[in-house]
């Protein structure tokens, strides 16, 4: 699995698909489709902190990256930072087979509930020049809390690695149903994990591919998700850099839309929120990463904001937005 680091671009097109959902399905005549409103862009430490993934409380937002997280206004100007959890039950280990365990080293994509962040922890097989840091990977997948105001952790849920064993790029929370969701990287099982609030198992969603979607479709490579009503919006890291929603009853999976770059781009996380541009979706992606930091061109590296708002055929409804 490629790691989910600063190391992409995007063009400004975005191909819209018709795609019904949750609000239009009682009508067959109803569509919806997806319209780029407006970008947001940041550059030099901004771009670095806005890397992995977003949130929102309706007030502001938050973002995460690597190594720690941002609590901003509706202006961006930064209110608060927050960084690695310290408490993690992690006892690093160098062994002479080769195998080893430093601890973990990456964020995902978060979420908001209740006053508090829902931060994923993973521990991803970085290089470190002559070895991996964690060697196999993912072996401590958390999910860490954080006050959203001071963004302090206040605490920390262990993880069953057998439901994880790809990691835990994304937390998503369902505050009406009081429910938070997980998957693995790959998604081998095609499934969604669920848990109460304080992260105890409750069960499996399986997921249900459309044959629209094509012959030996497999969704995977998601890096973010978030609930709204009864539709979970997940951001997947295709060739296409494709946004698509899961039925949170059913488990079917519809794409929405694809936005297509013209140059090496990563899809990261997400946010759900009503703007007055009409925006609904809030979609973070990483512009003109390199690999190699000494590049000349990384000088360019910096992510966006993209926010897309619902195009609806007449007389039907905009998708929820509660």
């Amino acid at each position: 699995m490629p790691h989910r680091f600063l190391r992409s671009a995007v063009a400004l097109t975005v191909a819209g698909l018709v795609a019904p959902t949750a609000a239009t399905a009682a009508r067959p005549d109803c569509t919806v489709t997806w319209k780029l409103v407006s970008t947001d862009e940041f550059r030099g430490a901004s771009a670095l902190m806005r890397s992995q993934g977003a949130a929102t409380d309706g007030r502001g937002w938050f973002f995460s990256w690597q190594g720690g997280l941002e609590r901003t206004d509706d202006s961006y100007l930064t209110q608060a930072v927050g960084a690695w959890a310290v408490q993690q039950a992690v006892d690093p280990q160098i062994n002479q087979d080769g195998t080893n365990h430093v601890g973990n080293n990456h964020i995902g994509d978060i979420d908001y509930y209740d006053g508090k962040i829902y931060a994923p922890f993973e521990d991803g097989g970085e290089s470190a020049g002559v070895t991996d840091i964690n060697d196999p990977e993912y072996q401590t997948p958390y999910v860490e809390i954080y006050d959203a105001q001071t963004l302090t952790n206040v605490g920390s849920y262990a993880l069953d690695k057998d439901i994880h064993e790809a990691g835990v790029p994304w937390v998503a929370v369902n505050a009406a149903k009081g429910e938070v969701y997980t998957a693995e990287w790959d998604m081998p099982h095609d499934r969604i994990n669920v848990f109460d609030t304080t992260m105890h198992f409750q069960r499996f969603l399986p997921l249900s591919y459309p044959a629209a979607l094509g012959a030996g479709f497999h969704l995977s490579r998601i890096q973010g998700a978030k609930v709204d009503g009864n539709t979970l919006y997940a951001t997947r890291d295709d060739a296409d850099k494709s946004v698509f929603a899961i039925d949170l009853t059913t488990g079917v999976v519809t794409k929405l839309f694809a936005l297509k770059p013209t140059v090496p781009a990563e899809l990261e996380g997400l946010a759900v929120r009503p703007m007055p541009d009409g925006s609904l979706l809030h979609v973070l992606i990483v512009l003109d990463n390199q690999e190699d930091p000494t590049d000349p061109d990384s000088a360019n590296i910096h992510t966006a904001f993209e926010n897309f708002a619902p195009v609806v055929s007449s007389g039907c409804h905009r998708p929820h937005s509660g």
